[in-house]
């Protein structure tokens, strides 16, 4: 094994909120109200039907949703009352031959 003079741990950096000034910057401006860019009476309107058409693309959405669910809890009920029938069929027949 080699020997060095130095063996003793490099000196740890402790961190200090002061040594750091650089700000973070994610690339996107803040407008602030004053600074909003004006937009004409058109693109107002186109807006807010963007908006109406994406709210009710989202209603649609749910509904389908809802609808597909509520669906699937009726086949099951049917289902199960079908079985439900069958059964009881057969036991009433049997009930039936035995009386007579």
């Amino acid at each position: 094994m080699a020997f060095f003079r130095q063996n003793e741990p490099e000196a740890e950096e402790y961190y200090s909120p002061e040594e750091e000034t650089e700000e973070y910057d994610d690339g996107f401006d803040e407008i602030d109200e004053e600074e909003e860019p004006e937009i004409s009476e058109e693109e107002r309107k186109e807006r807010r039907k963007s908006r109406l058409r994406l709210a009710l693309g989202a209603g649609n959405m749910v509904g389908i949703i809802t609808g597909t669910i509520l669906i699937l809890i009726m086949l099951t009920l049917i289902f199960s009352m079908v079985y439900f029938v069958y059964n009881d069929m057969g036991r009433s027949f049997s009930l039936f031959s035995t009386n007579f």
